[in-house]
């Protein structure tokens, strides 16, 4: 009897990775799909997805809780669960003693709400100092019945982002040069939010931004490489990295420890991304994902099978002969982000083609399973005529003026 698997979350990229890598290997692969669609999403075209189920919108957390009881649960076996987004993550945590009945999934030490508490980025920073990792120094602006105090000593610039998991927290990212841009943010947060919790960072000046992308046993934590972000997205995925190099960890030793004693410390089960960056000449943390993180595909395409450890672990079996690490260098592109950006013209034609041609690791293609990489060129297709109909009607109308 092959071991089900259940993957959950947003965006096809990781979906498609994971799916292939553990269809590949004889697990039988179902979705649960969060994002508000208009079409079949690309990864639903591959051969080793076995069934597809979407939520009714972005975010909801009894459909899903509906969908794994009524759909996923198996009689003869505990189905496994690996969520790879945020919400999906909290979601599953905040259920763990109704789940665990019929299935297996990350988790610290089997306590529920665990995961979800570590998601609190002042915790996180907490805990990065006290391993010795760089932080950035900040301070939290509480908002309470849309009402605020504004702090004294804040210095600009700054940079805001949410102190614990939101739905959607990415709009809460933003910089502000002075008090009265910063008052205008909190004022629009008020709009949107009755009670908010809110950090104001030291703003840095970032040089380069990187991501390491691991599995921890709750012992033993793996990273097999450091990921090197070359390009950034903007827009409505502002902070998902376009394109990057993977690299070994022969330059980052230190640092690597650094993390393996930090995901140590919390006693994680499952994959995990944490985001870091240069500034000034100094390495500072940025956040912990406690799931796979958007460029978990290009380590797991180095065959470092990081879904496979997280399913054996689960399910008791040893990982000591898997391979954990890589010994390559290699570029990588995340075409569902390079394709939204492109489409939201933040990316010309050229560029477009360019990162998605001159790439050793692709999220699409795979010679096993040529259906989802067909579909995503139909939709780039489909695209290309909506962007040139456009530009032509504008052409039209400036004729026209």
């Amino acid at each position: 009897m092959k071991q089900k698997v259940v993957i959950i979350g947003y965006g096809f990229s990781s979906r498609l990775c994971l799916a292939r890598t553990l269809g590949q290997l004889g697990y039988e692969v179902s979705l649960i799909i969060i994002e508000m669609i208009n079409s079949k999403p690309i990864d639903c075209y591959s051969k080793y997805v076995k069934h597809f189920y979407y939520t009714q919108g972005n975010e909801n957390e009894d459909t899903i809780i509906q969908i794994l009881l009524e759909k996923c649960k198996d009689e003869k076996q505990k189905v496994i669960l690996i969520p790879i987004n945020d919400y999906s993550a909290s979601v599953l945590d905040k259920n763990l003693y109704l789940l665990e009945h019929f299935f297996l999934l990350p988790h610290i030490d089997h306590r529920q709400g665990a995961i979800t508490e570590w998601m609190n980025k002042e915790k996180q920073k907490h805990l990065a100092q006290e391993v010795g990792l760089n932080v950035a120094k900040s301070i939290d602006i509480e908002i309470v019945n849309r009402i605020y105090k504004m702090p004294a000593n804040i210095d600009y610039p700054c940079f805001t982002k949410t102190r614990e998991y939101t739905p959607g927290y990415k709009y809460t990212l933003h910089r502000c040069d002075n008090d009265e841009q910063l008052r205008m943010f909190l004022d629009d947060l008020c709009q949107k939010h009755k009670n908010l919790t809110l950090m104001v960072e030291d703003y840095k000046n970032i040089e380069k931004e990187f991501a390491v992308v691991g599995f921890s046993n709750g012992n033993e934590v793996i990273i097999p490489g450091v990921i090197e972000i070359s390009a950034m997205a903007k827009g409505i995925d502002s902070g998902v990295a376009l394109h990057g190099n993977v690299v070994p960890c022969t330059k980052y030793e230190s640092l690597i420890k650094d993390f393996k004693l930090f995901i140590q410390r919390i006693r994680f089960v499952g994959m995990f991304d944490i985001d870091f960056y240069l500034s000034e000449g100094q390495f500072y943390f940025g956040e912990l994902n406690l799931r796979i993180g958007g460029s978990g595909f290009a380590i797991i395409n180095q065959d470092v099978n990081l879904p496979e450890m997280l399913i054996r672990t689960l399910l008791g079996k040893s990982i000591d002969n898997m391979k954990k690490e890589i010994t390559d260098t290699a570029t990588y592109t995340n075409e569902r982000i390079c394709m939204e950006n492109w489409y939201a013209g933040y990316l010309s034609n050229l560029d477009f083609f360019s990162l998605v041609k001159d790439t050793d690791i692709s999220a699409v293609h795979c010679k096993h399973d040529r259906k989802p990489e067909l579909v995503f060129w139909l939709k780039v297709l489909k695209k290309y005529f909506i962007l040139h109909k456009r530009n032509k009607n504008k052409i039209e109308i400036n004729k026209n003026v």
